[in-house]
């Protein structure tokens, strides 16, 4: 009997079931799902039709990550970005740094790669939300007020650092 359960993929709704199960007989399941962001692991099991009160009585947590790459920091150069950029992206300052090609990156001013994340913890009231179907915007809006911060800003705070690129921001949260 063991403590921990690791479930590879869960692509339908018989592997979420088998793991909200294990999860709600005291088992702490890890598993992933192939979506976007956190809020679209929800949507996935909304739309495979399981109870979703436990789901949500079973589920902790939703981690979902991206993969940014890193500015060279032999050849990174600082970098003003113009002010349509700071505008769309809504900051004002930052340590900006661009990477100018060299050896040490074959000429590409990246070296490397940092997961970017965001963490959706369940507290009771996001469960009722979610168990009740709530509007997608209305849970998104929820979570925020508790402190999460999206793919998208955690990318950007990455950027204000210097760790990254706008490119990449863009690259990896196209989609939100």
């Amino acid at each position: 009997d063991p403590d921990r359960v690791m479930v590879g993929e869960i692509r339908d709704a018989e592997t979420a079931q088998i793991a909200v199960q294990a999860a709600l007989t005291g088992h702490l399941v890890f598993s992933t799902v192939h979506a976007n962001n956190a809020f679209d692991v929800i949507g996935r099991f909304m739309h495979m039709g399981l109870d979703l009160y436990n789901v949500v009585s079973a589920l902790n947590a939703v981690l979902a990550q991206r993969l940014v790459r890193l500015t060279c920091k032999h050849c990174a150069q600082p970098f003003t970005p113009d002010a349509a950029t700071l505008t769309r992206h809504g900051v004002i300052n930052g340590n900006f740094l661009k990477g100018e090609g060299c050896g040490h990156c074959r000429g590409t001013g990246y070296k490397g790669r940092r997961a970017v994340a965001e963490l959706l913890k369940l507290d009771d009231g996001l469960r009722d939300l979610i168990a009740a179907r709530a509007p997608m915007s209305e849970i998104k809006a929820a979570a925020k007020v508790r402190g999460m911060k999206s793919l998208r800003e955690m990318a950007l705070a990455a950027v204000c650092r210097g760790d990254t690129t706008f490119e990449e921001l863009e690259r990896v949260t196209l989609d939100e």
